[in-house]
């Protein structure tokens, strides 16, 4: 299994008013279940975490939060430290900053999961 973000477009938080728009992997269940849970615990993360939803207008708060994660790991991360690395860096950060800037304005939102 894995945890991924999936994207909505429509009422927030109502899946039965949203249309599932595309669904981006973040992590083997594994990795999230060691790395990524010690991170967001130490980091005390607040919205990027596993079963949450999120605004299109929080993404500021998420990237914060990722960078937070980004930085936790490059001293924590051990064998997996690259894996995630690189998940954060060509993946989470550039989609989501990408996303803002073009649809800040719109109605859609993020279920991690």
């Amino acid at each position: 299994m894995s945890v991924s973000l999936g994207i909505y477009k429509g009422q927030p938080f109502d899946c039965s008013k949203s249309e599932l728009i595309d669904v981006i992997p973040v992590s083997f269940q594994g990795i999230w279940n060691g790395l990524w849970q010690n991170a967001i615990k130490d980091c005390e993360i607040r919205i990027f975490i596993l079963g949450s939803d999120f605004t299109v207008n929080q993404i500021p708060e998420v990237l914060t939060e990722i960078d937070k994660v980004y930085d936790w790991v490059q001293t924590n991360g051990g064998n997996d430290k690259e894996y995630i690395s690189k998940r954060i860096c060509n993946e989470l950060t550039p989609f989501l900053t990408n996303f803002y800037r073009e649809h800040k304005d719109e109605n859609y939102w993020f279920d991690l999961g």
